[in-house]
Formats: C-alpha cells, sequence, structure tokens
C-alpha cells in the first residue's frame, strides 16, 4: 500500500474510532438531552469512516485522495459541532473531536498552507459551537483553543522534521550515486501512478546505450568511463523537461520516461539527447509510446529495448567502433 494510501486508511480508521467512542458516552449518558440525534449523527461519521477506510484500498490518483480525505474531514467537523451543540455547547466531552481532528491535520496533512487551512477550519467550526451554544465558564474557551494550537504547532513541527527525513531516505535510496539518476527502484515509484490501467496514453519510453563503453573503460580506465556516464546524464537532463525523469537502469544503460509525449514526441526528444550525448561519446535509443506498445513500464521497455539493440546493430554495420573521448582533451579517440 501506498504512503496516500496508508494515510487515507489512518485517516478513516481514527474517525470510525473517535465517532465510536463519542456513541459510546451517547449511550453511557443516555437519560440526557438529545441522545437519540447524537446518536444518529455519531453514527454518520462513523460510516463515513468506514466509507473511506473502504476507498483507501481503491484511490488510484492524488487528487481523488484529497477529495476523499477532505469529504471525510468535513462530515467529522459537521458531526462533531452538531454533537457538542446538542450537548450543550463548547463545554461538552464530545468538543474533544475538534482536537483529535486537529492533531492528525497537523500531523499527516503534507503541504504547510492546506494544513493551516484545514486547522484554521477545525479551530472555526469549534468557535462557531461556542458562539451558538451554551455560555461556558470564563476563559474556558480560550484555554482549550490556546491548548488545540499548541497541540498543532508541536505535532505539525514534528511532522515536516520527519517528512523532510524521509524525503532524504528515499532520495538516496532512489539515486543511482555516481549519477544522481533514479537508480530501478526510483525508477518504478517515478512510473508507478505513469501506468495504472494505461490511464495516461500519452507516455513514452526511451531506452539509451553507450556505445562501446567497455571499451572506454578499457583504453582509458573506469574513472573515465564514470566521467562519461556522469556527463550522459547532465546531456540527457539538459534536453529533459521537469516532468520527466531518466534512470540508471545498469552498466551504461539508462531509461528515460517522458510525460505526455507520443510517438512523435519522442523521436524528436531522443534526437536532441544523441545530439547532447553526442559531445563526448555515442549512444543507440529505442523508443515506445502507451498504449500502442504496452500499458505497463516493463512491456514498453522491453519494445523499446528491443528497438534500441536494432539501431546499434545497424549502427555498428555502417560506421566502425567509435571508442569514446579523451576526458581530459575532449578529442575523439582513435582505434
Amino acid at each position: 500500500m501506498s504512503e496516500r494510501r496508508r494515510r487515507m486508511a489512518l485517516s478513516a480508521g481514527l474517525h470510525v474510532v473517535s465517532h465510536g467512542v463519542a456513541i459510546g458516552y451517547c449511550l453511557m449518558t443516555f437519560g440526557e438531552p438529545n441522545r437519540v440525534l447524537m446518536v444518529a449523527g455519531f453514527g454518520c461519521g462513523m460510516a463515513a469512516g468506514l466509507v473511506g477506510l473502504r476507498a483507501a484500498r481503491m484511490v488510484t490518483t492524488k487528487a481523488s485522495g484529497y477529495l476523499i480525505s477532505f469529504t471525510t474531514l468535513l462530515v467529522t467537523l459537521t458531526v462533531v459541532a452538531a454533537g457538542a451543540y446538542w450537548d450543550g455547547g463548547a463545554a461538552s466531552p464530545t468538543t474533544l473531536g475538534f482536537v483529535t481532528t486537529a492533531v492528525f491535520v497537523a500531523s499527516y496533512t503534507p503541504h504547510l498552507r492546506l494544513m493551516i487551512g484545514l486547522e484554521a477550519l477545525t479551530v472555526g467550526s469549534y468557535l462557531a459551537v461556542a458562539g451558538v451554544g451554551q455560555q461556558t465558564r470564563p476563559g474556558h474557551v480560550f484555554v482549550y483553543v490556546a491548548g488545540m494550537l499548541v497541540l498543532t504547532s508541536v505535532c505539525a513541527t514534528q511532522a515536516r522534521i520527519m517528512v523532510r527525513q524521509r524525503s532524504q531516505l528515499r532520495s538516496l535510496a532512489a539515486r543511482d550515486p555516481l549519477t544522481g539518476a533514479l537508480n530501478r527502484r526510483g525508477l518504478a515509484e517515478f512510473a508507478e501512478d505513469l501506468f495504472q490501467g494505461c490511464r495516461r496514453p500519452a507516455v513514452s519510453v526511451l531506452c539509451l546505450d553507450l556505445d562501446d563503453f567497455k571499451l572506454v573503460n578499457d583504453r582509458l580506465g573506469h574513472f573515465a568511463g564514470d566521467e562519461m556516464l556522469r556527463r550522459t546524464v547532465a546531456a540527457a537532463q539538459s534536453v529533459l523537461r521537469p516532468e520527466d525523469a531518466i534512470a540508471r537502469s545498469g552498466g551504461d544503460e539508462f531509461v528515460i520516461v517522458l510525460t505526455d509525449a507520443d510517438d512523435s514526441v519522442a523521436r524528436a526528444v531522443a534526437g536532441r539527447i544523441a545530439a547532447a550525448v553526442r559531445q563526448h561519446t555515442s549512444a543507440s535509443i529505442g523508443s515506445a509510446t502507451a498504449p500502442k506498445d504496452g500499458c505497463t513500464l516493463d512491456d514498453l521497455m522491453r519494445v523499446a529495448d528491443q528497438r534500441l539493440y536494432r539501431a546499434k546493430q545497424t549502427r555498428q554495420a555502417a560506421h566502425p567502433p567509435r571508442y569514446g573521448h579523451d576526458l581530459v582533451t575532449g578529442q575523439p579517440e582513435t582505434a
């Protein structure tokens, strides 16, 4: 399960538990006014949480995940506000639902502005209950709101520290240490949303292989080979857009994923990359585009790899082997 789905499931589970606790409170104090209304309201909140749990297993995009989470949050705030109002106002024990919601939002909302907006909505909901409900003891609302703000500040700070740490670890785990390109794991994570059910047909994959790279290592040494790999990635990145990605799949082989790129765009980008790489070596490139050539990353890589090797065989038949450039002088090596 992806991090987004886990976060949605945790949120929905929290809603189910918190509304279940509120229903328990209503049953324990069933002799008080409005308990039937409160049980019905918190039951609706619990049902929304259960729906969210089911949806968390099926969500496929970030937008749909946000929509489901935001809808569940609105249902919770509405139910908690209504329950607190029916139970007497801001002093009701059910207002703890605002606190748990605020803490969860601070801990699990990744974007700071969105988190601040949702926290303002949560605190505003409590203040609305305080304004229309029964009067509380002097200072009660002030202390309650201050406590919510302190809790959310602490949770938000800790959450962002953990997010930065996870991001650094994830980046290290997803990057090739030599070239800075994605590794196989990073490529799989990048392509996870692009190829689900072939929903985005305009996705292309390029496979790139340096010509006679082994001879460069043999004649000039592994340091020269490593430098050539770094220059290749830098040259390709100078052509690619921010939404594209390049990964080192092994040795001198690279995979490039182009988003919103059909056949013609893929061929044009392949030509520009070949021209950029040609400044220090030559490369063979094969391309494949969804859905014509497949609907998964593996399918497209297989087709692109086959076309790459056909292009390499054609090149080798037409031209003598090229051993690379001297990485100190920049002049071509000759056999």
